[in-house]
């Protein structure tokens, strides 16, 4: 068997061949009960337990807990599983689909209706923290800040936005994460190529390094489009960059001499 033959699969595996995945803790009359349920739907579990393959004929769960549990409390020989990619991504997304993880979205990027939903969320738990905010109040303000490079959340501290030091901060960590953009002062300048010898890939490099520095309006460019059009063009009887503005790429005449940046003839 080759890695990974059975992704997308709906598998009826022997129990003894799954190996247990996190710790997962539920009242035992819960996991009793259901475990009856089981039983008397003739030890179905309707229910798949996800997999990932880990080996021949071994697979380990990674998402839906609960239902293994209950399976081995039924003692059933098979159990119905659906076998994942085991990428942490996938295996995240299964989690979460399961309820089993809450998921989280990067405050840096996130737009004003992720960001409101998230807080109200959080408000609406019983003991939250955050009760008495203000989530329109609290989401405007954070939304309108330059949080591309925010690490933490000291800086809501500082928007008077309701969310103060200690227990409302940290419970912003249960939905948001951190994944700042980089700061386009600490990129590093490419090294000059030969505009006339440079492979598509050199082109860009250096178009995507001015756009991510926000260099002279490079930032609106299709820098895709324009590599490909820098790259394919006749530039064997240029003298200069100039013909560059006359190609249709998004780049004109003064756009040309930050091309010199990164560019040679």
């Amino acid at each position: 068997m080759s890695d990974f033959d059975n992704i997308g699969k709906l598998m009826h595996l022997k129990l003894t061949d799954l190996k247990a995945g996190d710790q997962f803790s539920e009242s035992e009359f819960i996991i009793k009960a259901a475990a009856e349920s089981i039983l008397q739907a003739d030890g179905r579990n309707w229910i798949p337990i996800i997999v990932k393959e880990i080996g021949d004929y071994q697979y380990q769960v990674v998402s839906n807990h609960f239902v293994y549990a209950v399976a081995q409390q039924a003692k059933l020989e098979r159990v119905w599983c659906i076998v994942i990619s085991p990428e942490s991504q996938s295996i995240e997304q299964a989690k979460i689909l399961a309820r089993e993880v809450l998921p989280k979205v990067n405050l840096n990027t996130a737009s004003r209706d992720t960001i409101l939903a998230a807080l109200k969320y959080l408000i609406s738990e019983p003991s939250s923290a955050l009760k008495g905010v203000d989530p329109i109040v609290a989401t405007n303000r954070i939304a309108e800040s330059n949080r591309k490079t925010w690490s933490n959340f000291n800086p809501i501290l500082t928007l008077k936005c309701g969310i103060t030091k200690g227990k409302k901060l940290d419970a912003l960590a249960k939905v948001f994460f951190f994944l700042p953009l980089p700061d386009p002062s600490t990129l590093p300048t490419p090294e000059m190529v030969s505009i006339k010898s440079a492979s598509r890939d050199e082109v860009f490099t250096r178009l995507i390094y001015l756009s991510k520095s926000k260099i002279d309006g490079f930032e609106a460019i299709d820098i895709e489009k324009s590599s490909d059009i820098i790259f394919s063009a006749s530039k064997g009887k240029w003298k200069s960059l100039n013909p560059i503005s006359k190609l249709e790429c998004g780049i004109d005449t003064t756009k040309i001499k930050t091309l010199k940046k990164v560019f040679s003839l």
